[in-house]
């Protein structure tokens, strides 16, 4: 066998990476509704916890040019779990991780003057702390396996432009792919 020929066998072929690059964009698709949909559960055990919290989001919390639209989101959707608390109610308000990550963002943002904040954010945080942080937790977890995707995404991509691979499929497959991956929730991304 010669050198060529033992180099060759162990170039990656191109047909090979696209059938995985489109595996890896179906596998995308995926964990993106399933995060999406994913809801985690924030234990406010009472009602008066939950009331202080959204009378804050409504009236207190920062905000910046990149939290104005999250903290709309956020507020919204505690806004309409409110709705439906009853006397029966266990406390538990579930949250999607993006609204997950909102709220750990303007829970840690909190400030305030005098005795009487200071132990309205206290109790807050001895109440929903524990709970919201493991929810924060939970959200980097599975958007682990998000981020991962993305970056063999962007490897098989990279390699997809090398000359060193074996050219065994016409070029417009590769250009037509790439341009359906930068179709990606830029959000995602970042996440």
């Amino acid at each position: 066998m010669t050198m060529s020929n033992e180099t060759q066998e162990t170039k990656p072929r191109k047909s090979d990476l696209l059938a995985e690059h489109k595996q890896l964009l179906e596998k995308n698709d995926t964990l993106l509704k399933e995060m999406q949909e994913r809801e985690y559960e924030v234990d406010f055990k009472n009602k008066s916890i939950f009331t202080s919290l959204l009378k804050f989001l409504e009236k207190e919390s920062p905000w910046g040019h990149t939290t104005a639209a999250g903290l709309i989101l956020l507020y919204n959707n505690m806004r309409q779990q409110k709705q439906s608390i009853n006397d029966n109610w266990d406390g538990i308000v579930k949250l999607r991780s993006a609204n997950v990550s909102i709220l750990w963002t303007m829970v840690t943002q909190m400030k305030g003057n005098g005795f009487y904040e200071a132990k309205r954010f206290v109790e807050l945080m001895a109440t929903i702390g524990e709970t919201l942080s493991k929810a924060v937790q939970q959200v980097h977890f599975d958007n682990q396996s998000l981020r991962e995707n993305h970056a063999r995404i962007n490897d098989i991509e990279n390699l997809l432009m090398s000359p060193d691979i074996i050219h065994d499929v016409e070029e417009e497959t590769v250009n037509h792919l790439t341009s359906i991956a930068s179709e990606v929730d830029p959000m995602v991304e970042n996440a």
